[in-house]
């Protein structure tokens, strides 16, 4: 992937997963128009979207939020940030 903005990685995903701008609208309760933005980066989707959105696409919130996909993603504990 030559271009690492959410959009194109948006687009990316859906694509991956057969999905139409239409369906994952859908699947989101948002329209294809929005869908359409977030992709070609004129907005972006709201937080409250985000875990749904990698869930459906199979990506976790972190790869969605960096625009590209982790070798291993992994969650830090609380308390191992913390030192």
């Amino acid at each position: 992937m030559k271009d690492s903005s959410l959009g194109s990685f948006l687009q990316q995903l859906r694509k991956e997963n057969q999905l139409t701008q239409k369906e994952l609208a859908s699947q989101l309760h948002v329209t294809d128009k929005a869908v359409s933005k977030w992709e070609r980066d004129l907005s972006a989707p709201d937080i409250s979207l985000l875990i749904p959105l990698a869930q459906i696409l199979g990506v976790s919130t972190t790869e969605l939020l960096q625009g590209r996909r982790m070798a291993d993603p992994q969650v830090v504990p609380p308390s191992a940030a913390a030192r």
